[in-house]
C-alpha cells in the first residue's frame, strides 16, 4: 500500500442534511475522493450524473435496486423476471454514473424457502449480472450481512460468501464491511485475510452503533495495517451513520490520510482509529 488509499463517502448515509444531488460537492469539499450511493433510483440518472461531473467526484459503487424491506431479490426463485427488469435499471444508472461496481443483494428468504435452490438461483443471477456489467468495465459485488440486523438474509456469513465466490467467475468479488464482521463477533483482521482473494471493495463503520471511526471498538489500526501489508489497491467506503452532523463526524479523515501516507501508521493510530 503505497500512499493513502482513496476514500469514498457513502452519500446515502453521509451528508443526509442535504438533497442527494448536493451531496457530491459536499463530499468533495470535505476531502473525499469519490462517492458511493446505496440506492440512487429516486433521482434521475441524468441529474445525478450532472452533479457527479460538476463536483468531479467518481461514483465507486451503487447497489442494484432493492425494494424495502426485501434487501434484494437475486436469491428469490419466484422473482427471476423482476430481477432481470431491475438489472436493466441498475445497468442504466451504472452506465450514466460511470460506477465501478454494482452490489447485487441476495434478498430475504421466506420461512418456507428452499435454501439450496435459493442459493442456486442467486449464483445464476450473479452470472447474469456479470455478463451484463463486465463488458462495460463494471464489477459485480456480493456482501455478507449480519443476521442480527438482517435476519433471514440469504448471504448471512462470510464463510458462505467465500464458498459462493470460489464457484463463480473471477470478476465477481466481495464487498468487505467492517461493521457486519464486527456485528458477527468475528476477528476483523483474520476475516479480512481469509477473504482477501475475493475482496474488491472495503466499507467501514464502527461497532456498536454503526457510527464514525473512534465511536466504538472496531480495531481500525490493525485493519489499516492489514490493508497495507496485503498491498490492497482498492477503495475504502465510509458507510456509517454519523453520531451527529456529518461534518462533525469527519475528524478521523485527516488522521487516516496522514497515517496511511507515512510510516506513522504503526505508531500514531490508537485502536479507536484516532491519532495518538
Amino acid at each position: 500500500m503505497n500512499g493513502a488509499l482513496p476514500i469514498a463517502a457513502n452519500i446515502s448515509t453521509l451528508f443526509r442534511e442535504l438533497p442527494l444531488p448536493e451531496r457530491f460537492e459536499a463530499a468533495r469539499s470535505r476531502g473525499f475522493d469519490g462517492v458511493e450511493i446505496q440506492f440512487p433510483y429516486a433521482e434521475s440518472a441524468e441529474v445525478l450524473a450532472r452533479a457527479a461531473a460538476a463536483a468531479n467526484m467518481p461514483v465507486v459503487l451503487i447497489n442494484a435496486p432493492a425494494t424495502p424491506p426485501d434487501f434484494g431479490i437475486a436469491g428469490r426463485p419466484d422473482l427471476k423476471g423482476l430481477f432481470r427488469a431491475q438489472l436493466a435499471q441498475a445497468e442504466e444508472y451504472a452506465e450514466a454514473l460511470g460506477a465501478r461496481f454494482v452490489h447485487v443483494l441476495a434478498g430475504l428468504l421466506p420461512d418456507e424457502a428452499d435454501h439450496a435452490r435459493s442459493l442456486s438461483v442467486y449464483e445464476d443471477n450473479l452470472h447474469l449480472a456479470a455478463e451484463r456489467f463486465h463488458p462495460n468495465g463494471v464489477g459485480v459485488l456480493i456482501e455478507p450481512l449480519n443476521p442480527s440486523d438482517v435476519p433471514g438474509y440469504l448471504l448471512g456469513s462470510f464463510d458462505l460468501a467465500r464458498s459462493i465466490l470460489r464457484r463463480l467467475k473471477p470478476g465477481i468479488g466481495m464487498q468487505f464491511d467492517t461493521y457486519h464482521a464486527a456485528r458477527m463477533e468475528l476477528d476483523l483482521v483474520d476475516e479480512f485475510k481469509r477473504s482477501l482473494p475475493y475482496v474488491r471493495h472495503v466499507q467501514f463503520a464502527d461497532f456498536p452503533g454503526r457510527h464514525e471511526p473512534g465511536t466504538g471498538a472496531v480495531p481500525f489500526t490493525e485493519l489499516l495495517k492489514a490493508l497495507r501489508d496485503a498491498e490492497y489497491g482498492g477503495w475504502l467506503g465510509a458507510e456509517y451513520f454519523p453520531s451527529g452532523r456529518t461534518e462533525e463526524s469527519l475528524y478521523w479523515l485527516a488522521d487516516w490520510r496522514a497515517a496511511m501516507s507515512a510510516s506513522r501508521l504503526d505508531e500514531t493510530l490508537v485502536p479507536g482509529g484516532r491519532v495518538a
